[in-house]
């Protein structure tokens, strides 16, 4: 390798243009995250029947679609929840499974199995989910003198369309608000003086609001299509609404009620900063998706919103992808470090500025060739991936550095650079190989890993391996030709000029000096421990066993926990609370909160209160009136920590409402990824036919393991 770098220098030159073109191209292309994509595919089905209760969900749709989704293939486990109207069914797939042909499987099953579901229910909604679709910020908006419902309109026929457009985003349905609805309210009395009944009026205003067509009639030579007027053009039309003749009277609508355009019932309530509001939550679509893209494209597209009024704002909150840049932004920051102290070593060594720059020729083309090779396999960057570069960086250096100093050892012999580097490269080109291949062989026990721990350890050992074949591609074949046409034959004690040593040579001369010294000291105590082996031996074996001692002081966790400059408090009160009560033990969280945690470090504060019993329940953990989640947002140069203020919350909200039951999250994409998008990282089910016997055994489970050390909710 390194006599055909020499013998063809022109074409390893291209071949590196070509690399740094390629790189940088890809390094721009590559979705940016902070996690690589896990493929585990999670499939939501969403079944709708307004009014059913919970239980009847369960029995007659959950339970019957669960048993046909095991016809299925590839399903890892099911989980369901039923709630009012609302049946939500996960299917957790096999990891590595493919995503779309789990949801066209899932669509099939689903679709055939709705014959036997109760007639009126609405046909299922069958989408795509998983750990990495997840919420990348949310879009709140607000306007002094506009309603509920005029926040609610506007944000859903408006402002949703025109940024479901961005590139990588979903935008869910959005939560709070009212939803507009004429409303046509009845008095019994008049009802029942008139001998009316409350279905009577929803036939006559159903029968006397139609699209009725009526044909065409062709005149001359045009054609007329012909529309019955029987749809009401406003809420004041339907109190002229017929509902029976008696005798040459007519009683209508305003003789019983009367019709207005309000709102339908609320049952979900969101709260921004104190005040009623409405949001959306923007979530970031799996695979290629970037994440920084994502929010950023949403900030953009606000920016330009058509036919909304001057009074109405919008806000992007709790930006997740200030997480991630920050988080990219440090592994970058610390492999810069590490560059920058190699570089110094280096130059220290050798006492060469150009011997030193050949070194570094090796880490940003070794990085053009790693990004190149993860764009072709579809693979983003990522903290793992860059946290693997950083891992490699200093043995990037390694491998140039042993072709390097041998190099300069043949110059320092006399030998002309162009044999130098041939016979310097050759030499070490055997040992080279055999270290990069032992340190991509430590990595190979990650291709044994399974479920999350898979793809984020299985994304850094990649990077690392082909960063060290690309190191040893430079280092046979960009250095040797660097040194071949750069270094000087070395004739003299390097750094001479005219008979006197310049600055540089000196303190390289009196650094080798202290090396010198500093080696001997180091051989002879190598003589002695080789002297005194088994003392040796039991004097390592008791460090290395108080080291094993402290293990259980250290801890020991999965992944280091992150400070994502937020949280988020799931609120439970005693069952069947009206929206309304719930509300007001909201309003006494979030006063707790502004209470505890510094003016200077609060940012937001956002409310959900409720559900809905429609798509909007899907990307809610609230499941009736009576649960809502609290989320609250720090600004980006807090100082407090966000877990030392939830347990200060956590304590405060024991304390002052304790008839509330509480869940706090860190509410950052990192325990969300490895938790799989489920809320807590440890689930403990307890499943049997009879529900109130495994609400006992999990009442009981749940007494027992509060009392353990370290477990907070």
């Amino acid at each position: 390798m390194p006599g055909f770098s020499l013998r063809h220098p022109h074409f390893v030159i291209v071949v590196c243009l070509f690399v740094c073109v390629l790189g940088l191209t890809s390094m721009v292309q590559m979705p940016v995250d902070m996690f690589p994509p896990i493929k585990i595919p999670v499939v939501l089905v969403a079944t709708f029947y307004s009014g059913m209760p919970p239980e009847q969900i369960e029995a007659d749709i959950t339970d019957t679609f669960e048993r046909f989704f095991t016809l299925g293939s590839g399903v890892d486990h099911i989980e369901s929840r039923s709630m009012t109207g609302v049946s939500l069914i996960r299917l957790f797939f096999q990891p590595g499974a493919d995503a779309n042909a789990s949801v066209t499987q899932v669509s099939n099953l689903a679709m055939a199995d709705l014959r036997r579901l109760p007639q009126g229910t609405l046909p299922p909604v069958v989408l795509s989910t998983g750990a990495s679709n997840l919420p990348v910020c949310l879009l709140t908006v607000e306007g002094k003198g506009l309603t509920e419902t005029q926040l609610h309109d506007y944000l859903q026929y408006q402002i949703r369309n025109q940024i479901a457009g961005v590139p990588g985003a979903t935008v869910p349905p959005p939560y709070g608000g009212k939803y507009r609805q004429i409303m046509v309210y009845v008095d019994p009395l008049k009802l029942q003086a008139h001998q009316l009944s409350p279905m009577d009026v929803v036939r006559a205003t159903n029968q006397s609001n139609l699209i009725l067509p009526a044909g065409d009639v062709r005149i001359g030579p045009l054609d007329y299509n012909i529309y019955t007027n029987a749809q009401v053009p406003s809420g004041d039309a339907l109190n002229q609404v017929p509902l029976k003749t008696e005798g040459e009277k007519s009683v209508f609508v305003s003789d019983v009620g009367h019709a207005e355009d309000g709102s339908f019932m609320q049952y979900n309530i969101v709260r921004v900063n104190g005040q009623r509001s409405v949001y959306v939550p923007v979530q970031k679509q799996g695979g290629d998706t970037n994440t920084i893209a994502v929010v950023d494209g949403i900030r953009q597209a606000i920016k330009n919103l058509r036919d909304i009024p001057q009074i109405l704002h919008t806000h992007v909150d709790l930006d997740q992808s200030v997480f991630v840049r920050d988080a990219i932004r440090t592994v970058l920051r610390e492999g810069g470090m590490g560059v920058t102290l190699t570089a110094l070593m280096i130059l220290l060594f050798l006492g060469s500025a150009r011997a030193t720059f050949a070194v570094f020729l090796s880490i940003p083309l070794s990085v053009m060739i790693t990004f190149f090779i993860l764009h072709l396999m579809g693979r983003s960057i990522d903290s793992m991936v860059l946290s693997g570069l950083a891992l490699a960086f200093s043995r990037l250096i390694d491998d140039s550095v042993v072709s390097l100093e041998n190099i300069f050892r043949h110059l320092e012999l006399g030998e002309e650079p162009q044999k130098a580097a041939l016979h310097g490269a050759n030499e070490v080109a055997l040992a080279v190989l055999a270290i990069m291949l032992v340190a991509v062989v430590v990595f190979f026990p990650v291709t044994f890993l399974f479920g999350v721990s898979k793809y984020l350890f299985g994304a850094l050992a990649l990077a690392v391996a082909l960063a060290l074949a690309a190191s040893y591609f430079c280092a046979m074949t960009v250095v040797p030709l660097y040194c071949a046409h750069v270094l000087k034959p070395i004739h003299h004690h390097p750094g001479t000029a005219n008979g006197r040593k310049s600055w540089g040579a000196r303190f390289h001369g009196a650094f080798n000096v202290q090396f010198d010294r500093m080696l001997d000291v180091y051989e002879k105590g190598v003589r002695r421990v080789l002297d005194r082996p088994w003392k040796t031996i039991y004097a390592f074996g008791g460090v290395l066993a108080a080291c094993a001692l402290l293990i259980p002081v250290v801890g020991v966790a999965f992944f280091p926990r992150t400070d994502a400059g937020q949280f988020v408090i799931n609120v439970k009160a005693p069952s069947g609370t009206r929206i309304e009560l719930t509300e007001n033990y909201v309003q006494r969280v979030e006063d707790i909160i502004r209470g505890t945690v510094s003016k200077e470090d609060l940012d937001t504060i956002i409310s959900n209160v409720g559900v809905m019993p429609d798509l909007s329940s899907l990307f809610t953990p609230n499941q009736a009136m009576h649960t809502a989640f609290v989320q609250v947002g720090l600004k980006e140069d807090h100082k407090g920590d966000s877990f030392l203020y939830m347990d200060r919350v956590r304590r405060r909200i024991a304390a002052d409402i304790p008839e509330l039951r509480t869940y706090f999250q860190s509410g950052g994409l990192v325990d969300s990824v490895l938790n799989q998008g489920v809320p807590a990282p440890i689930d403990l089910q307890v499943s049997g036919m009879n529900l109130h016997l495994c609400d006992q055994i999990a009442s009981k489970l749940a007494g027992e393991i509060r009392g353990l050390p370290g477990v907070s909710d």
